[in-house]
């Protein structure tokens, strides 16, 4: 789990927004995907979970590469 209370986003009808951008003053501020598991063109389905709380839930089943 992550929690960083200074992440900016927006949330309205069209998705989710993380809007944080890198500065000068704060070079490390944006949520690079690279530093994630995720990948341009996952698809999520939102969810609930037990408290309420809102869980972007990644549409399976996914192709593993074999490194063969």
């Amino acid at each position: 789990m992550v929690m960083h209370v200074g992440y900016k986003f927006d949330i309205d009808k069209n998705g989710l927004l993380l809007s944080d951008v890198d500065s000068e003053l704060e070079p490390h501020s944006q949520v690079k995907i690279d530093k994630t598991p995720l990948d341009v063109g996952d698809e999520f389905v939102l969810e609930l979970d037990q408290f309420g709380c809102m869980f972007f839930k990644r549409k399976g089943p996914h192709q593993l590469d074999l490194n063969l």
